[in-house]
C-alpha cells in the first residue's frame, strides 16, 4: 500500500475545529479485522478495514474522482472495488503448505464523520478461498500484509463453523471489537497486533494431545450458529427449483421460529381456551399476525437502510416490544375482570326466550344449567361470550408487532445482494410459517377445550375457573413483555 506525505495532512487537519468524536485508536490509525471459517471445500474470510481521519484524508484524492471536494457514495464504492484486488492479494493463505488465492465475493464501503468533520472510511469484504484437501487433518497459515507500515488495531478470529473441529490455533475463537465497531476502552493504549495466525482443523475427532480452539477468556470456543434463513438469499443462482425449495424452507423456518420462546403461543392458547372461539377466529388471528409481522419487518428494514442516522433500529425494538406487551396486558386484564365477574355470578345476563322459560313456580329457568335466580336477581355463572373481532385484531397485532431479527437480516441481505423481490417473498413465506403454527396451536387449544367441555368435567368448578386463570396468564405475559422491554 502506498503512503502519502503526512505533514500537509497535519497542517490541513489542524485548521478544523473538532465537531465530532475522534477515532478511538487515534487519527493516524489504520485498523483491520480478519475472521476465518474453514470448510470442506472453501475457507470463508471476513475482512474489515477501518481508516481513521488522516489515512482517509490521504486517500481522498483517489476517492474524489470528479474533484468536487465531496466523497459521494458512488465514488466510495468505486474506490473500494479498485482497492479490492490489491487488498486480497496481500492476504497470504496457505493450506497444508500450498498457497491458496483469496477472492472477494462482496464489498461494502461507508463513510462516517470523525474529528473536525473529517471522514472515516470503513470497507467490509466477504471473501473465499477454494481449497482441495485430502487429509483428515489440515493446517492453515494466514498472514495479513496490508498496511504493514501503519499503526492501528489488527485482530484475527477463527470461527468454528460447517462442522469443523479447530485445534492448535494461535488465534482465538472470539473477537473484542465487534468487527471494529466497538473498541474496548481498556485495550486502546495497547491495541491488538494480530497479523498472523495458524491453526489445524478436521471434520472428525481431534488428535489426543491437541489443544481445542479457545476464546480469549480461556474457555473452549463453541460452534458458530448459522442464520439459515439469511443463507437462503446467498445461493449462487436462483432457479425455479431453488426458489420453490427456498419458499418451503422459509415456511418451515418460520414454523420452527414460532415454537421458540416469546412468540405468543401462550397468549394465543390462553385467549382461545377461555373464550367461545371458533376455527374462523383462530384463522383470523393467524392472518393478522402474518400481515403485521411482515409489515413490521419491511418498515424496520427501511428504517435501517434510510433513517438509521436519525432513528436507531435497536432503539425501536424495545419500544415496539413495550407497545406489544401493553396491548396484551390490556386485553388480559379486561378479560380477567369479565371472566371473574361471570364466575362469581356478578354479571347480569339477558335471558333468551329460545333457551329460557318460566317454571311452574314462575321462576325463570335455563337449559344451560348455570343461569338461575337468587332473591329475585337472575344471573349466570356461564362464561361470557366476550370474544370480539376487535380483541382478536389487537391480539394479532401485538403478536406480530415486534419484527424478529432473523427476518430483518434476511431482508437486508436480499437488498445488499440486489435480490429484493426474492427477499420479500421469502420474508412473507417466513411470516406465513410463523402465523400458521400459531393458528394450529390455537386450533389445538380449541379442540382440547371443546373435548373437555363435552365431558363430565365441564360441570367441575375447577374447569369453570379455567377461563379466569387463562385471562390472568394473558395479563401476566403482557406485564412480563413490558418489563423486559423497559429493562
Amino acid at each position: 500500500m502506498t503512503s502519502k506525505p503526512v505533514l500537509p495532512v497535519l497542517l490541513f487537519a489542524a485548521l478544523f475545529v473538532v465537531s465530532a468524536a475522534a477515532h478511538p485508536l487515534g487519527n493516524f490509525s489504520v485498523n483491520q479485522y480478519s475472521r476465518l471459517e474453514p470448510g470442506r471445500s472453501q475457507i470463508k474470510l471476513r475482512q474489515v478495514l477501518d481508516m481513521a481521519e488522516i489515512p482517509t484524508f490521504q486517500e481522498s484524492p483517489s476517492i474524489d474522482t470528479d474533484k468536487d471536494g465531496k466523497l459521494s457514495q458512488d465514488e466510495i464504492n468505486a474506490y473500494a472495488q479498485r482497492l479490492t484486488q490489491q487488498y486480497s492479494a496481500n492476504l497470504i493463505l496457505t493450506v497444508n503448505g500450498q498457497s491458496v488465492p483469496v477472492k472477494a465475493v462482496s464489498t461494502n464501503a461507508a463513510i462516517s464523520a470523525g474529528a473536525g468533520d473529517l471522514p472515516i472510511l470503513q470497507i467490509k469484504w466477504d471473501m473465499i478461498a477454494d481449497i482441495l484437501v485430502s487429509g483428515e487433518v489440515n493446517r492453515v497459515v494466514f498472514k495479513n500484509n496490508n498496511y504493514a507500515e501503519r499503526a492501528g488495531w489488527n485482530e484475527i478470529v477463527v470461527n468454528r463453523a460447517n462442522g469443523a473441529s479447530i485445534f492448535d490455533s494461535t488465534a482465538y475463537g472470539n473477537g473484542l471489537s465487534d468487527e471494529l465497531v466497538n473498541y474496548p476502552q481498556e485495550s486502546l493504549m495497547a491495541p491488538l497486533a494480530e497479523r498472523t495466525a495458524s491453526f489445524s482443523y478436521s471434520f472428525g475427532s481431534i488428535p489426543e494431545n491437541a489443544r481445542p480452539l479457545a476464546n480469549r477468556d480461556g474457555k473452549v470456543s463453541a460452534p458458530v450458529q448459522r442464520d439459515k434463513l439469511a443463507e437462503l438469499i446467498a445461493v449462487p443462482e436462483i432457479t425455479l427449483s431453488v426458489a420453490l425449495l427456498g419458499l418451503l424452507f422459509a415456511v418451515a423456518l418460520g414454523a420452527m421460529h414460532a415454537m421458540s420462546p416469546g412468540h405468543g403461543k401462550t397468549v394465543v392458547g390462553a385467549y382461545l381456551v377461555g373464550s367461545k372461539g371458533t376455527t374462523k377466529h383462530a384463522i383470523f388471528l393467524g392472518l393478522t399476525v402474518t400481515i403485521t409481522h411482515t409489515l413490521g419487518v419491511f418498515a424496520l428494514g427501511l428504517i435501517t437502510l434510510f433513517a438509521s442516522n436519525y432513528v436507531l433500529p435497536e432503539r425501536i425494538m424495545p419500544f415496539l416490544g413495550f407497545v406489544s406487551g401493553l396491548l396484551v396486558f390490556f386485553i388480559g386484564i379486561s378479560l380477567f375482570k369479565d371472566r371473574l365477574f361471570a364466575f362469581m355470578g356478578w354479571k347480569k345476563v339477558v335471558l333468551d326466550h329460545h333457551h329460557d322459560h318460566d317454571g311452574d313456580d314462575g321462576v325463570p329457568h335455563s337449559h344451560d344449567g348455570v343461569t338461575h335466580t337468587h332473591g329475585g336477581s337472575t344471573h349466570s355463572h356461564a362464561l361470557p361470550d366476550e370474544i370480539t373481532w376487535r380483541n382478536l385484531l389487537a391480539l394479532g397485532i401485538s403478536g406480530g408487532l415486534l419484527p424478529c431479527p432473523t427476518a430483518l437480516v434476511l431482508m437486508l441481505a436480499a437488498i445488499s445482494r440486489g435480490r429484493v423481490g426474492y427477499g420479500l417473498i421469502l420474508t412473507i413465506a417466513f411470516s406465513v410459517g410463523l402465523a400458521a403454527t400459531l393458528t394450529i396451536i390455537g386450533l389445538i387449544f380449541l379442540n382440547i377445550r371443546n373435548f373437555f367441555g363435552r365431558t363430565a368435567l365441564s360441570n367441575n368448578r375447577l374447569f369453570k375457573i379455567l377461563p379466569v386463570f387463562s385471562a390472568f396468564v394473558i395479563a401476566f405475559v403482557g406485564a412480563v413483555i413490558c418489563y423486559n422491554s423497559v429493562a
